[in-house]
Parts: C-alpha cells; sequence; structure tokens
C-alpha cells in the first residue's frame, strides 16, 4: 500500500515540476537557496500542488516529505533543503496565482 502511494505522488511530481519550471520561467534556476537566494519558484509551486494533491497542511506535506527522499529528489531538494511552511505560506504573496 505505501509503495502504491509513493508511486502515485511521484507520478504526480513527475507532472508538476516540468509544469511549474514552465510556467514560472526558472527551470534552469539552483532549486534551494545558496548563499541567501531563496528557492526557485517552481520548486515551491511544486510543494503548494503537493500540498493541494495531499488536501494537507503545508507542515504535513514538508514532514512528509522529509521521510520520503526519493519524491524530494523528483523536486530537486534534498531533506535538509525543504522550506519551513512559513516560508510556502509567504512565497504566495510575490507568485502570481494565476501560475499555481
Amino acid at each position: 500500500m505505501l509503495q502504491l502511494f509513493m508511486t502515485q505522488i511521484s507520478r504526480f511530481i513527475g507532472e508538476v515540476v516540468p509544469v511549474a519550471q514552465r510556467v514560472t520561467g526558472d527551470g534552469g534556476e539552483s532549486v534551494a537557496p545558496e548563499g541567501g537566494d531563496g528557492f526557485a519558484d517552481y520548486a515551491l509551486v511544486s510543494l503548494h500542488c503537493l500540498r493541494i494533491y495531499l488536501d494537507s497542511s503545508y507542515r504535513m506535506t514538508i514532514d512528509l516529505l522529509k521521510e520520503i527522499p526519493q519524491i524530494t529528489g523528483d523536486i530537486g531538494l534534498r531533506a535538509a533543503d525543504l522550506p519551513v511552511p512559513p516560508t510556502l505560506c509567504e512565497v504566495f504573496d510575490r507568485i502570481s496565482m494565476s501560475i499555481c
């Protein structure tokens, strides 16, 4: 059952990440902040879409991803790179909701 759940999430992320890269225009951008540049918009949009898909809070989504490094890697992040939930909440003040 867990394997099926992980496969469904992996397929979903496999579809979402390229779309998020295209609509945000930052597919070539570094995903995780190094030197304080911030997260790539496509990674944040992908996390937001996953939260909606899972019908969970940002905190629950991040906690789940910390336990499933394969899915985190599909987004281009490592568990240590995952943003804190308030970062995800704040980012949508600057990203147009039409992108989401």
